[in-house]
């Protein structure tokens, strides 16, 4: 945990602050025109980040009149965590911001991040449907960004995982995801809780080499030296982002024109499969499964190749993909739920 001794100054919002100052008009260009005045909740991990997060959110709180309520999360997974929650608790009630505690109740002990990540949103999820808030801020910036970029290419991601995090998103939980920092650097968020809060907690797993992110930091300051520095990876960022948005329209267009739900099936038109690219064919079937499944990630990419693999064959007659059931119909495949017949001991 890392102490920054210094002075918070209560209702004085250090707006003549440049950097301070120009923080806060990325933040609330964004909750203006995502939220406007209705009730968000902050994720508060009680870092740096996430703390200047809190107090640009009390900013806007002050000057728009809207309602905020933070959430802590106790992953329980350090000794030293029930200690830095409570606190993170006391960094947020000095600057005025309501918050909650939430104690993860399941055991993590394997895949650590991850398991983190998904028990850390169940738990959001479930607190902003009780408050019946329906936005999660998160204070995800611009270097995220740049580490996202390298750590889905280590993985062979396709244009998809290669573009930006969006700005707001709909989560697994159907809570809609806002993350104003986007366009913001971390050196910058340092400053502002530096400057604010006398302590703040720093996570000791942000220097361990046996998490792929902080391999990825130490890896992005090298090529930096080779000249391959974050302003440029952000302009290709925003080049595959501005392909995907035309992707994107393409694929609108093809599902609109292609796809009409029923109450109990679905009708896919042939035509998809016999006029679209590839690709087109490819994203309209991924999002479709993931609109009738609700779920966050679809069919591994081979099963959904696979699948239009089948369905362009002359003699295709049926396939399984997702829980789904495929079938030849005519002019049409019809897509309906799949039953599995349960076996009787």
């Amino acid at each position: 945990m890392k102490q920054v001794n210094t002075n918070v100054k209560k209702h004085n919002f250090c707006l003549d602050d440049p950097t301070i100052n120009s923080l806060y008009s990325h933040f609330a260009k964004v909750v203006k025109t995502e939220i406007k005045k209705k009730k968000f909740i902050l994720a508060v991990s009680g870092g740096p980040d996430s703390l200047a997060l809190a107090y640009l959110a009390r900013i806007y709180v002050a000057q728009t009149n809207s309602q905020l309520e933070a959430i802590i999360i106790d992953h329980a997974i350090r000794k030293s965590s029930a200690a830095e929650c409570r606190l993170t608790a006391k960094n947020l009630s000095r600057i005025e911001v309501k918050n909650t505690i939430l104690k993860v109740k399941k055991k993590i002990l394997t895949n650590i991040q991850k398991q983190a990540r998904d028990e850390r949103y169940k738990l959001m999820n479930a607190f902003c449907k009780k408050r019946k808030a329906n936005y999660l801020l998160t204070a995800h910036h611009l270097d995220d960004q740049v580490e996202n970029f390298y750590i889905r290419l280590s993985r062979g991601s396709g244009l998809n995982g290669l573009s930006s995090m969006k700005t707001i998103e709909k989560n697994q939980g159907n809570i809609s995801l806002v993350r104003p920092l986007l366009n913001c650097k971390k050196k910058d968020l340092e400053y502002l809780a530096k400057k604010i809060f006398s302590q703040y907690v720093k996570d000791p797993s942000n220097n361990n080499d046996q998490f792929l992110r902080v391999r990825i930091r130490k890896l992005k300051k090298q090529l930096s030296k080779e000249g391959l520095d974050q302003d440029r990876l952000i302009k290709t960022i925003a080049n595959l982002n501005s392909a995907k948005e035309a992707l994107d329209f393409y694929v609108d267009h093809a599902f609109k024109k292609n796809i009409r739900f029923l109450r109990s099936k679905t009708e896919i038109s042939k035509q998809l499969f016999t006029k679209e690219p590839f690709e087109i064919i490819y994203r309209t079937i991924t999002e479709l499964i993931k609109k009738k499944s609700r779920k966050e990630y679809p069919p591994r990419s081979k099963g959904i190749e696979n699948l239009i693999t089948a369905i362009q064959r002359k003699d295709f007659k049926s396939v399984t993909l997702g829980g789904f059931v495929f079938s030849n119909h005519l002019n049409k495949v019809i897509m309906s739920k799949e039953i599995r017949k349960k076996i009787r001991i």
